[in-house]
Protein backbone atom coordinates (compact mmCIF):
# COMPACT_ATOMS: atom_id res chain seq x y z
CA UNK A 1 0.00 0.00 0.00
CA UNK A 2 1.56 3.50 -0.87
CA UNK A 3 2.06 6.00 1.95
CA UNK A 4 0.68 9.89 1.45
CA UNK A 5 4.20 10.90 0.03
CA UNK A 6 4.32 8.47 -2.80
CA UNK A 7 0.27 8.64 -3.58
CA UNK A 8 1.53 11.96 -4.00
CA UNK A 9 4.42 11.54 -6.56
CA UNK A 10 2.32 9.03 -8.45
CA UNK A 11 -0.58 11.49 -8.67
CA UNK A 12 1.88 14.14 -9.65
CA UNK A 13 2.93 12.21 -12.27
CA UNK A 14 0.07 10.96 -13.50
CA UNK A 15 -1.63 14.74 -13.99
CA UNK A 16 -4.94 16.68 -14.31
CA UNK A 17 -7.48 14.45 -15.65
CA UNK A 18 -11.29 13.12 -15.60
CA UNK A 19 -10.83 12.10 -12.01
CA UNK A 20 -8.19 14.41 -10.57
CA UNK A 21 -7.98 18.45 -10.23
CA UNK A 22 -4.78 20.07 -9.40
CA UNK A 23 -5.92 23.04 -6.73
CA UNK A 24 -3.04 25.73 -4.99
CA UNK A 25 -5.68 26.69 -2.35
CA UNK A 26 -9.56 26.57 -1.94
CA UNK A 27 -10.53 28.94 -4.14
CA UNK A 28 -12.72 28.45 -6.79
CA UNK A 29 -13.26 24.80 -5.21
CA UNK A 30 -16.85 24.63 -5.37
CA UNK A 31 -16.72 24.45 -9.27
CA UNK A 32 -14.34 21.21 -8.71
CA UNK A 33 -16.98 19.60 -6.59
CA UNK A 34 -19.75 20.57 -8.40
CA UNK A 35 -17.93 19.53 -11.89
CA UNK A 36 -16.87 16.09 -10.47
CA UNK A 37 -20.81 15.37 -8.70
CA UNK A 38 -21.95 15.91 -12.01
CA UNK A 39 -19.73 13.57 -13.49
CA UNK A 40 -18.25 10.27 -12.45
CA UNK A 41 -16.72 11.51 -9.57
CA UNK A 42 -13.30 12.68 -8.39
CA UNK A 43 -10.45 14.41 -5.92
CA UNK A 44 -9.47 17.73 -5.90
CA UNK A 45 -5.93 17.47 -4.60
CA UNK A 46 -5.21 21.34 -2.69
CA UNK A 47 -2.23 22.00 -2.19
CA UNK A 48 -0.59 21.48 -5.60
CA UNK A 49 -0.72 23.97 -8.68
CA UNK A 50 -1.37 23.78 -12.06
CA UNK A 51 1.79 23.01 -12.85
CA UNK A 52 2.05 20.07 -10.53
CA UNK A 53 4.15 21.00 -7.87
CA UNK A 54 3.78 20.62 -5.04
CA UNK A 55 3.24 24.04 -2.61
CA UNK A 56 1.31 22.74 -0.13
CA UNK A 57 -1.36 23.69 2.19
CA UNK A 58 -1.69 23.93 6.35
CA UNK A 59 -4.42 21.50 7.33
CA UNK A 60 -6.28 23.44 10.20
CA UNK A 61 -9.46 22.75 11.63
CA UNK A 62 -10.84 25.79 10.42
CA UNK A 63 -9.61 25.06 6.75
CA UNK A 64 -11.51 21.64 6.87
CA UNK A 65 -14.56 23.25 7.92
CA UNK A 66 -14.35 25.88 5.42
CA UNK A 67 -13.74 23.24 2.70
CA UNK A 68 -17.04 21.47 4.09
CA UNK A 69 -19.50 24.52 4.16
CA UNK A 70 -18.26 24.57 0.52
CA UNK A 71 -19.90 21.52 -0.48
CA UNK A 72 -22.50 21.75 1.92
CA UNK A 73 -23.08 25.72 -0.11
CA UNK A 74 -23.73 23.85 -3.23
CA UNK A 75 -27.03 23.16 -4.52
CA UNK A 76 -28.44 20.51 -4.05
CA UNK A 77 -25.37 19.96 -1.39
CA UNK A 78 -22.33 17.49 -2.13
CA UNK A 79 -21.06 14.94 0.26
CA UNK A 80 -17.21 14.81 0.39
CA UNK A 81 -14.66 12.90 2.56
CA UNK A 82 -11.36 14.88 3.05
CA UNK A 83 -8.65 13.04 3.27
CA UNK A 84 -4.78 14.60 4.56
CA UNK A 85 -1.35 13.35 2.55
CA UNK A 86 1.20 15.34 3.82
CA UNK A 87 1.23 18.57 3.13
CA UNK A 88 -1.73 18.48 0.48
CA UNK A 89 -5.62 17.86 1.07
CA UNK A 90 -7.70 15.19 -1.21
CA UNK A 91 -11.13 16.32 -1.60
CA UNK A 92 -12.82 13.59 -2.56
CA UNK A 93 -16.04 13.60 -4.08
CA UNK A 94 -18.56 10.95 -5.49
CA UNK A 95 -20.59 10.54 -8.71
CA UNK A 96 -24.21 12.07 -7.58
CA UNK A 97 -27.31 9.96 -7.41
CA UNK A 98 -29.01 13.90 -7.00
CA UNK A 99 -27.91 15.45 -10.62
CA UNK A 100 -27.20 18.53 -11.61
CA UNK A 101 -25.77 20.23 -8.90
CA UNK A 102 -24.41 24.03 -9.14
CA UNK A 103 -22.50 25.91 -6.99
CA UNK A 104 -23.07 30.16 -7.16
CA UNK A 105 -21.41 30.52 -10.44
CA UNK A 106 -22.94 27.59 -12.32
CA UNK A 107 -23.34 24.66 -13.41
CA UNK A 108 -20.36 23.04 -14.11
CA UNK A 109 -19.62 19.27 -15.90
CA UNK A 110 -15.90 17.52 -15.58
CA UNK A 111 -14.65 16.88 -19.63
CA UNK A 112 -11.40 15.43 -19.32
CA UNK A 113 -8.87 17.67 -17.30
CA UNK A 114 -11.34 20.73 -17.54
CA UNK A 115 -14.61 21.60 -15.55
CA UNK A 116 -16.54 22.86 -18.21
CA UNK A 117 -19.54 25.40 -17.22
CA UNK A 118 -22.96 24.35 -19.04
CA UNK A 119 -24.91 27.06 -20.80
CA UNK A 120 -28.65 27.22 -20.67
CA UNK A 121 -29.18 24.67 -23.58
CA UNK A 122 -26.73 22.43 -21.85
CA UNK A 123 -28.06 22.42 -18.64
CA UNK A 124 -31.54 21.79 -19.51
CA UNK A 125 -30.19 18.65 -21.96
CA UNK A 126 -27.86 17.23 -18.83
CA UNK A 127 -30.92 17.58 -16.44
CA UNK A 128 -33.35 15.59 -19.09
CA UNK A 129 -30.72 12.89 -19.39
CA UNK A 130 -30.44 12.66 -15.69
CA UNK A 131 -34.41 12.17 -15.74
CA UNK A 132 -34.58 15.18 -13.55
CA UNK A 133 -36.54 17.61 -16.30
CA UNK A 134 -39.02 15.76 -18.78
CA UNK A 135 -39.10 17.37 -22.04
CA UNK A 136 -42.19 16.64 -22.81
CA UNK A 137 -43.65 18.15 -19.97
CA UNK A 138 -42.50 21.36 -20.24
CA UNK A 139 -44.42 24.19 -20.84
CA UNK A 140 -43.55 25.91 -24.27
CA UNK A 141 -43.38 29.43 -23.74
CA UNK A 142 -43.46 30.22 -27.36
CA UNK A 143 -46.78 28.74 -28.48
CA UNK A 144 -50.17 30.98 -29.07
CA UNK A 145 -53.15 28.84 -28.55
CA UNK A 146 -55.28 31.30 -30.60
CA UNK A 147 -52.29 31.22 -33.13
CA UNK A 148 -51.20 28.15 -33.12
CA UNK A 149 -53.79 25.37 -32.06
CA UNK A 150 -54.78 23.09 -34.70
CA UNK A 151 -58.44 21.59 -34.27
CA UNK A 152 -57.85 19.69 -37.20
CA UNK A 153 -55.35 17.84 -35.27
CA UNK A 154 -57.31 17.97 -32.23
CA UNK A 155 -59.91 16.56 -33.99
CA UNK A 156 -57.94 13.57 -35.78
CA UNK A 157 -56.83 12.33 -32.41
CA UNK A 158 -60.07 12.87 -30.08
CA UNK A 159 -61.85 10.64 -32.79
CA UNK A 160 -58.26 7.97 -32.61
CA UNK A 161 -59.26 8.45 -28.66
CA UNK A 162 -62.86 7.72 -28.57
CA UNK A 163 -63.73 11.09 -26.74
CA UNK A 164 -67.52 12.05 -26.52
CA UNK A 165 -67.97 15.20 -28.85
CA UNK A 166 -69.63 17.43 -25.64
CA UNK A 167 -66.13 17.57 -23.98
CA UNK A 168 -64.28 21.24 -25.07
CA UNK A 169 -61.18 20.79 -26.68
CA UNK A 170 -59.39 23.11 -23.67
CA UNK A 171 -60.96 20.75 -20.76
CA UNK A 172 -59.54 17.78 -23.06
CA UNK A 173 -56.39 18.91 -23.20
CA UNK A 174 -56.31 19.56 -19.18
CA UNK A 175 -57.21 16.80 -18.64
CA UNK A 176 -54.45 14.95 -20.57
CA UNK A 177 -51.70 17.41 -18.69
CA UNK A 178 -50.75 18.37 -21.62
CA UNK A 179 -52.30 21.84 -21.15
CA UNK A 180 -52.40 24.28 -18.16
CA UNK A 181 -54.80 27.32 -17.60
CA UNK A 182 -52.94 30.41 -16.11
CA UNK A 183 -55.94 32.94 -15.59
CA UNK A 184 -57.07 33.21 -19.56
CA UNK A 185 -54.24 31.51 -21.30
CA UNK A 186 -54.16 28.14 -22.28
CA UNK A 187 -50.86 26.81 -22.37
CA UNK A 188 -49.38 23.69 -23.91
CA UNK A 189 -46.42 21.51 -22.87
CA UNK A 190 -43.69 20.36 -25.50
CA UNK A 191 -45.97 16.89 -25.54
CA UNK A 192 -48.84 19.26 -26.88
CA UNK A 193 -47.11 21.29 -29.31
CA UNK A 194 -46.31 18.13 -30.92
CA UNK A 195 -49.19 16.93 -31.23
CA UNK A 196 -51.39 19.70 -31.57
CA UNK A 197 -50.12 22.47 -33.30
CA UNK A 198 -50.60 23.70 -36.57
CA UNK A 199 -47.23 23.41 -37.50
CA UNK A 200 -45.00 20.99 -34.76
CA UNK A 201 -41.93 21.32 -36.63
CA UNK A 202 -41.94 25.31 -36.41
CA UNK A 203 -41.29 24.33 -32.74
CA UNK A 204 -39.59 21.65 -32.84
CA UNK A 205 -37.61 21.15 -36.51
CA UNK A 206 -35.86 18.61 -35.60
CA UNK A 207 -39.35 16.44 -34.95
CA UNK A 208 -39.78 14.46 -38.27
CA UNK A 209 -39.20 10.76 -39.73
CA UNK A 210 -36.90 10.31 -42.72
CA UNK A 211 -37.83 7.30 -44.82
CA UNK A 212 -35.44 6.40 -47.52
CA UNK A 213 -35.59 3.33 -49.88
CA UNK A 214 -32.22 2.45 -51.26
CA UNK A 215 -31.38 -0.02 -54.23
CA UNK A 216 -28.67 -2.39 -52.83
CA UNK A 217 -27.56 -3.26 -49.21
CA UNK A 218 -25.86 0.20 -48.56
CA UNK A 219 -27.16 3.99 -48.62
CA UNK A 220 -24.99 4.73 -52.22
CA UNK A 221 -27.88 4.53 -54.70
CA UNK A 222 -31.58 5.62 -53.37
CA UNK A 223 -34.71 5.14 -54.56
CA UNK A 224 -36.98 6.98 -52.96
CA UNK A 225 -36.92 9.71 -49.84
CA UNK A 226 -39.63 11.78 -48.05
CA UNK A 227 -39.53 13.50 -44.70
CA UNK A 228 -42.66 13.01 -42.97
CA UNK A 229 -43.86 15.91 -40.77
CA UNK A 230 -46.76 16.94 -39.22
CA UNK A 231 -47.91 15.70 -35.83
CA UNK A 232 -46.31 12.48 -34.74
CA UNK A 233 -49.66 10.36 -35.47
CA UNK A 234 -49.52 11.83 -39.35
CA UNK A 235 -46.05 11.22 -39.65
CA UNK A 236 -46.59 7.57 -38.25
CA UNK A 237 -49.00 7.02 -41.03
CA UNK A 238 -47.21 8.38 -43.78
CA UNK A 239 -44.37 6.50 -42.74
CA UNK A 240 -46.20 3.59 -42.90
CA UNK A 241 -47.78 4.16 -46.41
CA UNK A 242 -43.88 4.13 -47.03
CA UNK A 243 -43.13 1.53 -45.76
CA UNK A 244 -46.12 -0.81 -47.50
CA UNK A 245 -45.56 1.62 -50.90
CA UNK A 246 -41.79 -0.07 -51.00
CA UNK A 247 -41.83 -3.72 -49.85
CA UNK A 248 -43.73 -6.56 -51.02
CA UNK A 249 -46.00 -9.11 -50.15
CA UNK A 250 -45.30 -12.79 -51.01
CA UNK A 251 -46.39 -16.11 -51.93
CA UNK A 252 -43.74 -18.52 -50.19
CA UNK A 253 -43.54 -21.70 -52.28
CA UNK A 254 -41.63 -24.30 -49.96
CA UNK A 255 -41.95 -27.95 -51.96
CA UNK A 256 -45.11 -30.47 -50.66
CA UNK A 257 -45.49 -27.71 -47.81
CA UNK A 258 -48.15 -25.38 -47.43
CA UNK A 259 -47.91 -22.16 -49.41
CA UNK A 260 -47.71 -19.30 -47.24
CA UNK A 261 -48.43 -15.32 -47.78
CA UNK A 262 -45.91 -14.07 -45.89
CA UNK A 263 -44.68 -9.92 -45.68
CA UNK A 264 -41.04 -8.70 -45.92
CA UNK A 265 -41.59 -7.25 -42.38
CA UNK A 266 -44.81 -7.71 -40.21
CA UNK A 267 -46.60 -4.30 -40.40
CA UNK A 268 -47.07 -4.53 -36.77
CA UNK A 269 -43.33 -4.78 -35.56
CA UNK A 270 -42.61 -2.12 -37.90
CA UNK A 271 -45.37 0.50 -36.56
CA UNK A 272 -44.59 -1.13 -33.18
CA UNK A 273 -40.85 0.23 -33.91
CA UNK A 274 -41.94 3.49 -35.17
CA UNK A 275 -43.70 4.68 -32.08
CA UNK A 276 -40.83 3.07 -30.12
CA UNK A 277 -39.03 5.66 -31.73
CA UNK A 278 -41.08 8.61 -31.40
CA UNK A 279 -41.96 7.63 -28.00
CA UNK A 280 -38.71 7.21 -26.26
CA UNK A 281 -36.64 9.50 -28.85
CA UNK A 282 -34.24 12.41 -27.16
CA UNK A 283 -35.67 15.64 -28.80
CA UNK A 284 -33.67 18.07 -27.48
CA UNK A 285 -30.48 16.10 -29.52
CA UNK A 286 -29.60 18.65 -31.88
CA UNK A 287 -29.21 18.38 -35.32
CA UNK A 288 -31.02 14.96 -35.77
CA UNK A 289 -34.28 12.85 -35.93
CA UNK A 290 -36.01 9.47 -36.94
CA UNK A 291 -34.69 7.62 -39.64
CA UNK A 292 -36.61 4.43 -41.52
CA UNK A 293 -33.94 3.05 -43.77
CA UNK A 294 -35.41 0.48 -46.21
CA UNK A 295 -32.43 -1.96 -48.19
CA UNK A 296 -32.59 -5.21 -50.02
CA UNK A 297 -32.15 -7.45 -47.57
CA UNK A 298 -33.19 -5.43 -44.19
CA UNK A 299 -34.52 -2.02 -42.56
CA UNK A 300 -33.17 0.16 -39.81
CA UNK A 301 -35.22 2.23 -37.60
CA UNK A 302 -32.62 4.65 -35.64
CA UNK A 303 -33.77 7.71 -32.97
CA UNK A 304 -31.70 10.00 -31.27
CA UNK A 305 -30.85 9.70 -28.12
CA UNK A 306 -29.21 6.12 -26.65
CA UNK A 307 -31.55 4.58 -24.02
CA UNK A 308 -32.94 6.15 -21.35
CA UNK A 309 -30.32 6.44 -17.80
CA UNK A 310 -30.74 3.34 -15.38
CA UNK A 311 -31.39 0.67 -18.91
CA UNK A 312 -29.26 -1.72 -20.34
CA UNK A 313 -29.45 -3.71 -23.19
CA UNK A 314 -30.80 -6.15 -21.25
CA UNK A 315 -33.24 -4.60 -20.05
CA UNK A 316 -35.33 -4.19 -22.98
CA UNK A 317 -38.88 -6.34 -22.93
CA UNK A 318 -37.98 -6.98 -19.66
CA UNK A 319 -38.86 -3.51 -17.98
CA UNK A 320 -39.90 0.08 -18.51
CA UNK A 321 -39.00 3.09 -18.34
CA UNK A 322 -40.30 6.06 -20.14
CA UNK A 323 -38.08 8.93 -21.35
CA UNK A 324 -41.10 10.73 -22.63
CA UNK A 325 -44.18 9.70 -20.10
CA UNK A 326 -47.05 12.37 -21.80
CA UNK A 327 -45.70 11.33 -25.03
CA UNK A 328 -46.27 7.81 -24.69
CA UNK A 329 -49.55 8.26 -23.07
CA UNK A 330 -50.82 10.11 -26.08
CA UNK A 331 -49.86 7.43 -27.89
CA UNK A 332 -51.71 5.14 -25.52
CA UNK A 333 -55.07 6.53 -25.73
CA UNK A 334 -55.00 6.98 -29.54
CA UNK A 335 -54.70 3.41 -30.10
CA UNK A 336 -51.13 2.92 -31.26
CA UNK A 337 -49.68 1.33 -27.85
CA UNK A 338 -51.47 -1.42 -26.44
CA UNK A 339 -49.82 -1.79 -23.16
CA UNK A 340 -46.81 0.46 -21.52
CA UNK A 341 -43.57 -1.44 -21.67
CA UNK A 342 -44.64 -4.59 -24.37
CA UNK A 343 -43.34 -2.95 -27.67
CA UNK A 344 -39.97 -4.78 -27.81
CA UNK A 345 -41.85 -8.14 -26.98
CA UNK A 346 -44.86 -7.30 -29.57
CA UNK A 347 -41.58 -6.56 -32.50
CA UNK A 348 -40.16 -9.90 -31.39
CA UNK A 349 -43.31 -12.10 -31.20
CA UNK A 350 -44.71 -10.34 -34.91
CA UNK A 351 -40.91 -11.33 -36.55
CA UNK A 352 -41.10 -14.78 -35.25
CA UNK A 353 -44.41 -15.36 -36.71
CA UNK A 354 -43.49 -13.98 -40.22
CA UNK A 355 -40.39 -15.75 -40.14
CA UNK A 356 -37.90 -13.46 -39.58
CA UNK A 357 -35.00 -13.28 -37.04
CA UNK A 358 -35.18 -11.76 -33.82
CA UNK A 359 -34.07 -7.54 -34.33
CA UNK A 360 -30.88 -6.77 -34.42
CA UNK A 361 -30.55 -3.28 -31.53
CA UNK A 362 -27.36 -1.08 -30.70
CA UNK A 363 -27.58 1.71 -28.52
CA UNK A 364 -25.04 4.45 -28.34
CA UNK A 365 -25.51 8.21 -28.72
CA UNK A 366 -28.95 6.29 -31.42
CA UNK A 367 -30.87 3.86 -30.58
CA UNK A 368 -30.93 1.62 -33.64
CA UNK A 369 -33.18 -1.35 -34.43
CA UNK A 370 -32.69 -3.88 -37.20
CA UNK A 371 -34.39 -5.89 -38.96
CA UNK A 372 -33.95 -8.97 -41.19
CA UNK A 373 -35.99 -10.07 -44.51
CA UNK A 374 -38.03 -12.75 -43.84
CA UNK A 375 -36.49 -16.05 -43.98
CA UNK A 376 -37.59 -17.98 -47.22
CA UNK A 377 -38.51 -15.18 -49.36
CA UNK A 378 -35.84 -15.93 -51.11
CA UNK A 379 -37.76 -18.61 -52.73
CA UNK A 380 -40.86 -16.11 -53.49
CA UNK A 381 -43.37 -15.56 -55.69
CA UNK A 382 -44.53 -12.31 -56.94
CA UNK A 383 -48.26 -11.85 -57.13
CA UNK A 384 -50.45 -8.38 -58.07
CA UNK A 385 -52.91 -7.82 -55.45
CA UNK A 386 -56.08 -9.16 -57.45
CA UNK A 387 -53.94 -12.72 -57.21
CA UNK A 388 -53.11 -12.37 -53.80
CA UNK A 389 -56.48 -12.25 -53.39
CA UNK A 390 -57.74 -14.78 -55.48
CA UNK A 391 -55.18 -17.24 -54.05
CA UNK A 392 -56.09 -16.53 -50.65
CA UNK A 393 -59.90 -16.92 -51.43
CA UNK A 394 -59.00 -20.44 -52.86
CA UNK A 395 -56.94 -21.25 -50.27
CA UNK A 396 -59.97 -20.69 -47.97
CA UNK A 397 -62.38 -23.36 -49.88
CA UNK A 398 -62.63 -26.90 -49.05
CA UNK A 399 -63.20 -27.84 -52.82
CA UNK A 400 -62.67 -26.96 -56.24
CA UNK A 401 -64.74 -23.66 -57.44
CA UNK A 402 -65.69 -21.85 -60.19
CA UNK A 403 -64.73 -19.57 -62.66
CA UNK A 404 -67.76 -17.37 -61.74
CA UNK A 405 -67.42 -17.38 -58.07
CA UNK A 406 -64.17 -16.80 -58.60
CA UNK A 407 -65.04 -13.19 -61.15
CA UNK A 408 -67.77 -12.96 -58.17
CA UNK A 409 -65.38 -12.96 -55.29
CA UNK A 410 -63.11 -10.12 -57.50
CA UNK A 411 -65.80 -8.19 -58.61
CA UNK A 412 -64.44 -8.52 -62.25
CA UNK A 413 -65.98 -10.14 -64.94
CA UNK A 414 -65.87 -13.98 -65.89
CA UNK A 415 -63.31 -13.34 -68.55
CA UNK A 416 -60.86 -11.05 -66.47
CA UNK A 417 -61.24 -13.71 -63.65
CA UNK A 418 -59.69 -16.37 -66.01
CA UNK A 419 -56.94 -14.17 -67.05
CA UNK A 420 -55.78 -14.01 -63.41
CA UNK A 421 -56.39 -17.94 -62.94
CA UNK A 422 -54.55 -18.73 -65.57
CA UNK A 423 -51.67 -16.62 -64.20
CA UNK A 424 -52.22 -18.36 -60.35
CA UNK A 425 -51.64 -21.62 -62.77
CA UNK A 426 -48.54 -20.95 -64.62
CA UNK A 427 -47.03 -19.61 -61.52
CA UNK A 428 -48.01 -23.60 -60.44
CA UNK A 429 -50.12 -22.52 -57.64
CA UNK A 430 -53.64 -24.08 -58.08
CA UNK A 431 -54.83 -26.52 -60.82
CA UNK A 432 -57.89 -27.29 -63.02
CA UNK A 433 -60.05 -30.24 -62.37
CA UNK A 434 -62.84 -31.60 -64.64
CA UNK A 435 -63.75 -30.56 -68.34
CA UNK A 436 -65.92 -28.63 -70.36
CA UNK A 437 -68.87 -27.06 -67.60
CA UNK A 438 -67.40 -28.80 -64.89
CA UNK A 439 -63.99 -26.70 -65.01
CA UNK A 440 -63.29 -26.19 -62.05
CA UNK A 441 -59.91 -24.72 -60.03
CA UNK A 442 -58.12 -25.58 -56.55
CA UNK A 443 -55.00 -24.86 -54.94
CA UNK A 444 -52.30 -27.15 -54.95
Amino acid sequence: MLNAQEKIELIVREGEGQTIEFKQNVSNLDKGMVAFANAMGGSVFVGINDQGVVTGIKSTNRLVSQIQDIARNCDPPIKIKIEKLDSVLEVVVAESANKPHRCQSGFYLRVGPNSQKLNRDEIIQFAVGEGRVRFDEQINSRFNFSEDFSPEHYEMFSRLAKWPASISSQDALINLAVAQKQKKEVLLTNAGVLFFATNPQKFFPEAYITCVRYRGSDRFSIIDRKDMKGPPITQLEEAMNFFKRHTEEAVVVSGNLAHQVRVEYPTVAVREALVNAATHRDYLYDGSHIYMHLFSDRMEIENPGGLFKGLTLEDLGKRSVRRNRLIADLFFRAGYIEMIGSGITRISQALSANGNPSPEITATNFFNMTFKKSLGLESKVSLTNRQKQLYLFMWGQQGAVTRDACAQFLGVSGDTALREIKELMKLNLIEQTGRGKGVRYRRK
